[in-house]
């Protein structure tokens, strides 16, 4: 079964809603939400990998017209490296 990566909005949202949450979010949605902690998610930090890869994903994004902001981009390259399924409601992650 694949794990979920909760982003910023969707802790803001469950915390409001009451709504339970199974496993992990990323240091830097603590720092724009800390009240996330409430949720008992597992926090992860990133790696150099993830920075590296966030830099594909910014220039990539760029290029094609789009670009999004640094955190997110650190966000999914922590989802894509640990195959982990991110939900958000941002549109530029299809939410």
């Amino acid at each position: 079964m694949e794990e979920d990566l909760y982003d910023t909005n969707v802790l803001i949202e469950a915390l409001k809603s009451g709504k339970k949450l199974n496993g992990y979010t990323t240091i830097l949605n603590i720092v724009e939400f800390p009240r996330g902690l409430e949720l008992g998610l597992t926090v992860i930090t990133p790696t150099l990998e993830d920075y590296l890869l966030a830099i594909e994903i910014s220039q990539a994004m760029v290029k094609k017209g789009t670009p999004v902001p640094a955190i997110d981009a650190v966000v999914a390259a922590m989802a894509i490296n640990r195959k982990l399924k991110l939900v958000a409601r941002d549109k530029h992650f299809g939410g």
